[in-house]
């Protein structure tokens, strides 16, 4: 199991218990010592503060030194996932509804397998999701999350006339 994989299964959890959302876990190797990258959201989903990074951080340090996943030194680093936002699980996508995402998927779907569209649906029970695809006629896609190998929200921003 990657690093990555083994730290966001150790951290996961305990973050949830303190109202927090995973995003990310990155693993940056330097020189002299790592660098672990931690994105957080909060459940609630308000914005990210400086507090809640600090907080997370004293967590998740706690649990990378109990489990002992690296060796050497590191450095921890926890934000806010920005304005790029990762999608990958039901509840993002739930979330960002309504929003446009850059979607890049596992296998095509009606031939598409990059797109740029609007979350339009999310069904929760069956882990699918409805998109609206400007450049197909607005079409709409239903996705298995399964099958989104990398999804970000799109931030759009109005244009002054």
């Amino acid at each position: 199991m990657k690093l990555e994989e083994r730290i966001r299964e150790a951290i996961e959890a305990p973050l949830e218990n303190k109202r927090y959302d995973l995003v990310r876990v990155h693993i940056v190797g330097g020189k002299s010592r790592l660098i672990v990258g931690v994105d957080i959201d909060r459940l609630d989903e308000k914005n990210v503060t400086i507090d809640d990074c600090v907080d997370a951080n004293r967590l998740i340090s706690a649990i990378l030194d109990v489990e002992d996943f690296i060796n050497g030194a590191y450095n921890l680093e926890v934000s806010s996932p920005g304005e790029n936002r990762p999608l990958a699980k039901i509840r993002d996508f739930k979330r960002f509804c309504g929003q446009i995402a850059k979607m890049e998927l596992v296998n095509p779907v009606e031939g598409i397998k990059k797109f740029t569209g609007k979350i339009v649906g999310v069904d929760e029970v069956e882990n699918l999701i409805k998109v609206e695809i400007p450049e197909e006629d607005n079409r709409v896609v239903c996705l298995s999350v399964d099958n989104v190998k990398r999804a970000n929200v799109k931030r759009e921003f109005l244009k002054r006339r």
